[in-house]
């Protein structure tokens, strides 16, 4: 039997996290359920481990699961594991992922599993259009793969490139802006630079243990990320933190 106002969220990525913080939030006993740590592949094992550590004080209970989580009962009640596992609650709900809708594209050259195909001028591979938001990917050009990263910033930068392309002039930035926030357990997180966060950070201002942070990561292959964990710190602060952190040692 299910607990009373108890919720199951099923994806420990973003939108998962901020739903099971929510519930928290409300005294609702939560439960996570996802095969990685929570934002792992995003945040990199180091920064995935700090946040698992909070959100379990803040009342989020994690299950690691190897393989899918099934939803079970007509109408919904709650997901059966890959071990046998059966999982109750009043609210169940599924964050594992999302596809871009593009079926309407059938046909048009446009689309493929991945969405929208661009290049860094928001070109699709039809001549003369162009494309920006969260059904593009920026195409692989042979010194990077393809990449889809749905957040608001990248959309905002696309726009005003696709924008500028269409018009034939010059684009105003690059197509990609690696910044992005979210709130986990009541603490907010901002991050400029490009993910994964690899390894341990290069350095560390305040106490991530305390909820109040400045990291930066700095990788040998010249690229930099800045985190303010549960810190206000303004986005140009943190961009310009990342522009300036150095690469380790070799």
């Amino acid at each position: 039997m299910a607990d009373a106002g108890s919720a199951i969220v099923i994806g420990a990525g973003f939108l998962g996290m901020e739903v099971a913080g929510a519930c928290a939030a409300r005294g609702i006993p939560v439960t996570v359920v996802d095969a990685d740590q929570p934002l792992e592949r995003i945040f990199g094992g180091w920064l995935s481990a700090a946040i698992t550590a909070r959100a379990a004080a803040y009342g989020i209970r994690f299950i690691r699961t190897p393989g899918f989580a099934t939803l079970t009962g007509d109408p919904v009640g709650g997901v059966a594991l890959p071990d046998g596992t059966e999982l109750t609650a009043d609210l169940v709900v599924t964050c594992a992922g999302e596809v871009p809708g593009v079926s309407w594209l059938a046909g048009t050259g446009l689309a493929d599993r991945l969405g929208v195909g661009i290049d860094d001028a928001c070109a699709t591979t039809v001549p003369g259009v162009f494309a920006a938001g969260d059904v593009t990917y920026l195409r692989g050009d042979g010194t990077r793969p393809d990449r889809r990263a749905p957040f608001w910033s990248n959309a905002v930068a696309q726009g005003r490139v696709a924008a500028a392309s269409a018009l034939g002039l010059p684009a105003p930035g690059p197509p990609q802006d690696d910044y992005f926030w979210t709130e986990i357990a009541g603490l907010a997180v901002k991050v400029v630079g490009p993910v994964p966060l690899i390894g341990e950070p290069t350095s560390v201002h305040g106490s991530v243990a305390d909820g109040h942070a400045l990291l930066t990561w700095s990788h040998a292959d010249g690229t930099s990320m800045a985190v303010a964990y549960g810190l206000r710190k303004p986005v140009a602060a943190l961009r310009a933190l990342a522009a300036t952190s150095s690469p380790p040692s070799p």
